[in-house]
């Protein structure tokens, strides 16, 4: 969206990480709101980042077709999913609607199967995420299934009987999905028009004379009205804190929301006189002759791939996640679309603040911020730099470099990390990891430089403490009281202040192992995985098939329907119990109702960690007598 690219808050690195204690009792808890709704503010990022500060909410705003087989092989081509951890938002030509599109049908919405796909959810929602209505805010610590689309379901409004959802997306406080019929959903925060569609100063038909409370329209799922009248049929959406993107099965994009810069709100499309926030989506006329097949977005910036291959770029440039220069007091012109050089891409990827393509040869482009060496770059290629300014390849994950015909297939970055799924099912990261956001335990082989850097910067800090003190010395010995006072202060720590650590270069993520029945996993342990040798060229028992990163915390599908969180959050993003703050290593999620009974069980799908909050689709399974 992963992100991250976030709203969450990041507490101090220096919290207490003594013991993860797994859920065991299978409770689906609930914690009241720590505020309520209506006097809210966007939460702000407290750690180590150089996102914008998230500011508080914005004064009110007024309102010949191809064959079946011909689109899979286009689709086919893209190496990846039609769905992305992270969406993006598309509006038409004006405040009205945009004119149908002409372009033929390029994209394969999601198949449908039966039961079909029910949404569950988890973590923080103060801010309305949950989409479960105003009084339904807080913290739910563990999955739990969507009240709100099941009896939609029963009722039909997804797409017809038995209908359920295709696409999923948590951007920083808001989230979106694709039911069957293509229809958009919106729910969350709109102080910055990141739904879709206006939730102020809406009258109320049941109170002639009064308004809905915006807290009651944002806090509900409802769709965006304005792709339906135009008869766009979703099959992606993406989005960051603020804005969102939706990719319609034509290869048409609609926009809306807006962007931010660190001094604040940057504007939309940067027009003159044009507004910073757009309410409804649009289409960008600079993109319109384009036909697009995949869509991502970081915390304030888009990045859109066309059939042809060819990646468009916009939003907030400061720390070229755009993979241009962006001259600081021109930063508005990053809000333009503008394509990259790069050629024959088949995907894209985002982190918060850094991006990723990947070609069809399977090798892997990134650019961006790369302050916890979260792009991958080798040192040989510039990745020792706080930034990465241009598309540069990420040599560890070439295929010649990976072996066994081996490639990326799918990307998901956070604030500082990020996460590699290969076609084999295994999973590799990079960047910070001092909040263990790449679930890496004390016996891999990556931790050792982590545990080199730590030694020399505590080696350095003694050195420095050591003529610190030789200065109180000397000022003893001058007889200062007052020079003695302030070199005191300045020597008085007995400890080396913290330091962010990082793994510089792609390594592989371990799962918990599964139990054998036979040559396939049947249930799987609850004990941490430990690390092998053959790590680094061997798949994993139970592949995994989708990933998505938040802004410190991630999250894992098997092959085998299971979903795996490790990472830190105090939102309870996690959901592994009230009490969880981080896992260090790849832990399985549970609950109650995830875990099913003597009927069934729910099977995993996909996933979306967003700033604060989590989605998950999972399908039921009856178990067989």
């Amino acid at each position: 969206m992963p992100r991250a690219r976030s709203l969450s808050v990041t507490p101090s690195t220096g919290a207490s990480r003594s013991k993860i204690n797994p859920p065991t009792d299978g409770k689906d808890d609930f914690l009241p709101p720590s505020r309520p709704l209506g006097k809210r503010k966007r939460a702000q990022s407290q750690q180590g980042s150089p996102s914008p500060d998230s500011g508080l909410a914005e004064p009110k705003r007024k309102r010949g077709r191809p064959t079946k087989a011909e689109a899979e092989k286009r689709r086919a081509q893209s190496l990846g999913p039609p769905v992305v951890s992270r969406s993006v938002r598309a509006g038409s030509l004006g405040p009205g609607k945009a004119p149908a599109s002409r372009k033929s049908e390029v994209l394969v919405p999601e198949s449908h199967p039966r039961p079909c796909r029910q949404l569950f959810i988890w973590g923080n929602g103060d801010m309305g995420q949950f989409g479960l209505g105003p009084d339904t805010l807080g913290d739910i610590v563990r999955p739990r299934l969507h009240s709100w689309f099941e009896e939609a379901t029963r009722e039909g409004k997804l797409g017809g009987e038995g209908a359920g959802l295709e696409v999923i997306c948590a951007g920083g406080m808001h989230s979106l999905v694709i039911d069957e019929a293509g229809k958009v959903w919106s729910w969350g925060i709109n102080d910055n028009a990141a739904l879709g569609r206006p939730t102020v100063e809406i009258p109320d038909p049941s109170n002639p004379g009064k308004n809905f409370e915006p807290e009651e329209l944002e806090t509900q799922p409802k769709t965006v009205d304005t792709l339906v009248e135009d008869n766009f049929r979703a099959v992606k959406v993406a989005g960051g804190d603020s804005v969102s993107v939706a990719l319609g099965s034509r290869g048409d994009i609609r926009v809306w929301g807006s962007f931010r810069a660190s001094d604040g709100l940057l504007g939309f499309d940067g027009k003159e006189g044009s507004p910073k926030t757009q309410v409804i989506p649009i289409a960008l006329s600079t993109l319109q002759q384009y036909q697009f097949v995949d869509v991502a977005c970081g915390t304030d910036h888009v990045l859109a791939l066309t059939s042809t291959g060819i990646v468009w770029v916009w939003g907030n440039g400061q720390q070229s996640q755009l993979g241009r220069k962006i001259i600081e007091r021109r930063k508005i012109n990053g809000l333009a679309p503008e394509r990259l050089s790069l050629r024959k891409i088949a995907f894209v990827g985002s982190g918060s603040y850094h991006s990723f393509a990947v070609d069809r040869e399977g090798n892997v482009y990134a650019w961006g911020l790369n302050s916890m060496k979260q792009t991958g770059v080798s040192q040989k290629d510039g990745g020792s730099d706080q930034i990465i300014p241009t598309p540069t390849i990420v040599s560890t994950l070439s295929p010649s470099a990976l072996g066994k015909d081996r490639r990326v297939v799918q990307i998901a970055g956070g604030e500082h990390h990020t996460l590699f799924l290969l076609s084999d099912g295994s999973v590799w990261g990079c960047g910070r990891c001092d909040g263990f956001e790449l679930g890496i335990g004390e016996d891999h082989p990556a931790m050792k430089g982590v545990d080199e850097r730590r030694a020399a910067h505590e080696e350095r800090w003694k050195r420095k403490r050591g003529r610190q003190l030789a200065k109180v010395r000397v000022v003893k010995a001058m007889n200062s009281v007052e020079s003695m006072e302030h070199h005191d202060q300045e020597s008085s720590s007995d400890k080396p202040p913290p330091i962010d650590d990082f793994i510089p270069e792609p390594v592989p993520i371990l799962f918990p192992p599964p139990l054998l029945c036979g040559s396939q996993p049947q249930t799987d342990s609850d004990a941490p995985p430990t690390w092998t040798d053959d790590a680094y060229t061997s798949p994993p028992a139970d592949p995994i098939i989708h990933i998505s990163a938040g802004t410190r915390h991630n999250l894992a599908v098997s092959k085998s329907g299971y979903v795996y969180a490790w990472g830190f959050s105090t939102q309870c993003a996690l959901g592994l119990g009230k009490d969880v703050e981080f896992a260090r290593v790849p832990t399985r999620v549970r609950s109650k109702k995830l875990d099913g009974d003597e009927r069934g069980t729910w099977l995993v799908e996909k996933t979306a960690a967003g700033g604060q909050h989590c989605l998950m689709l999972a399908r039921w399974k009856d178990k067989l007598n």
